[in-house]
């Protein structure tokens, strides 16, 4: 049984955002940018419900170990939300008032399906909507390590990404187990685990149409049938490699901790831990 303390270490970091950093980090592509952006604003709402889920079912997980790692879970995405927040906060500020209330009915939309799950569902169905996501983001994640796909980013947001998907998957087993406690079962973590992608994507993919709309000048003024074909390209190498990864944790057998991790995983936890400013 491994030692929660060092397979989820809590870090807090210091990345140094300022009203500076380059928006524009991915490739020096906007839509590429933005896309990343879209999942990102989703996050100091998705994480705080994710944490509240958790924190729920404690009463219902008996395995000391378990609860244990349900706790740094919920460290660990409450340094990621607040982490993202300060970005979000920067990138709202560079549009005016109306885009900056576009922004915000979206993300007033999402805080309030979130708060809704938490006072009307269950402790199941929250569990299953987290572990959807968490297993979402993990076969994400381990594609992208793979694909090093940070080497394309401009710092800090390089390192604020690449840092939270090194504890994405770290923390990977939590929300299976959790859920996996309260007894639903295979079917039910399916269907609903299918329903809350289709939910949480869909705020994903506001979010990112919205900013390419309110961005749409400066997209046309840089846009280049080069930087166009280069994203379709990585797009096919992100899609050949993740689907069938993604396919797979619909299979009854599937546990999260079976999935073998990037070569590099080990060596970026342990440069996040160097870099943190306080761990525990």
């Amino acid at each position: 049984m491994s030692n929660p303390a060092e397979a989820m270490p809590v870090r807090r970091m210091d990345f140094g955002f300022d009203e500076d950093i380059d928006l524009i980090f991915f490739d020096g592509d906007p839509v590429l940018s933005y896309s990343s952006h879209a999942f990102w604003m989703t996050m100091p709402y998705l994480e705080p419900y994710l944490m509240r889920s958790v924190r729920a079912a404690l009463d219902d997980v008996q395995d000391p170990n378990l609860k244990e790692e349900m706790s740094r879970f919920c460290s660990q995405e409450g340094q990621h939300y607040q982490q993202h927040a300060k970005v979000n906060a920067i990138l709202k500020s560079c549009f005016d008032e109306a885009g900056q209330q576009k922004l915000k009915q979206i993300e007033d939309g999402l805080e309030a399906d979130y708060q809704r799950f938490t006072a009307e569902k269950d402790h199941a169905f929250n569990l299953a909507y987290a572990e959807a996501f968490e297993c979402m983001t993990m076969t994400m994640s381990r594609t992208q390590m793979e694909m090093a796909i940070h080497e394309r980013m401009k710092a800090p947001i390089k390192d604020l990404f690449l840092w939270h998907i090194t504890e994405e998957m770290e923390h990977r087993t939590v929300a299976f187990d959790a859920y996996g406690a309260l007894g639903k079962g295979y079917f039910y973590r399916i269907r609903l685990g299918r329903w809350a992608e289709k939910h949480y994507l869909g705020y994903v993919d506001r979010f990112h149409k919205t900013f390419l709309d309110l961005d749409k000048a400066r997209i046309a003024a840089v846009e280049t049938d080069e930087m166009i074909e280069r994203r379709k390209q990585f797009g096919a190498q992100f899609a050949l490699k993740y689907l069938p990864r993604k396919l797979s944790t619909y299979l009854p057998w599937y546990h999260p901790s079976k999935v073998k991790m990037p070569d590099a995983f080990e060596s970026h936890r342990d440069h996040y831990s160097s870099l943190a400013i306080n761990i525990k």
